[in-house]
């Protein structure tokens, strides 16, 4: 019954109170599955904005090649319900006026949401300043209204210089004495999440 009313609800503000169409539901698996397929495809529909037969005015290189997943820049935040709108609309104001190719979109039931910005192989550093200056935007945004810089992908090496901030020194103590403990030969995805240089208890070098 709840999932019914939230869904009724999402209608009515999709289609009444902005004026969406084509808001589609569905609780057969076969339509649902149909469903979700788009949902899936928009990672790789993101990354053909930018592909060699776009048609994309190559103001940014020589145009030649195109984006591949190995050349995008996949990021992703959480944030707090409440701030959802603010910080999906501005992140779309700054890939506007930036003059980047980023499409945003998520699970907004979970404050999470997704920004895809393809890289093609001769882009400028100029245009790939821009893309970062758009995660950097990003990530301060969310961190700044109590989300989190990524509700799925991860840390890894990117993300790592925003946890102090997310988490003070002791949660980032508490990370680096887990990875000690547990991984004392630093042979899990060294250098990600936090640093160490250390190998079976000694310092490297």
């Amino acid at each position: 019954i709840a999932a019914g009313e939230d869904l009724s609800a999402a209608r009515s503000i999709c289609t009444e109170d902005y004026g969406g169409t084509n808001f589609a539901s569905a609780t057969d698996e076969s339509t649902r599955q149909s469903l979700w397929a788009a949902r899936h495809r928009l990672y790789y529909s993101s990354i053909a904005l930018r592909s060699s037969s776009s048609g994309e005015e190559e103001e940014d290189g020589d145009g030649v090649g195109g984006a591949t997943p190995q050349s995008t820049v996949l990021t992703d935040v959480c944030v707090p319900l409440s701030h959802f709108a603010d910080i999906i609309s501005a992140t779309a104001r700054d890939v506007h006026e930036m003059g980047v190719v980023g499409p945003c979109f998520g699970h907004a039931g979970d404050g999470n949401f997704h920004c895809i910005m393809p890289l093609k192989p001769n882009d400028t550093k100029e245009y790939k300043d821009r893309v970062f200056r758009v995660l950097e935007n990003l990530t301060e945004r969310a961190i700044g209204v109590g989300g989190t810089c990524s509700g799925e992908h991860g840390i890894g090496y990117g993300k790592k210089k925003y946890l102090r901030r997310m988490y003070g020194e002791g949660g980032v103590s508490m990370m680096e004495a887990l990875k000690k403990s547990m991984d004392p030969f630093n042979v899990l995805n060294p250098g990600k999440i936090v640093d160490n240089d250390f190998y079976g208890g000694f310092k490297r070098g």
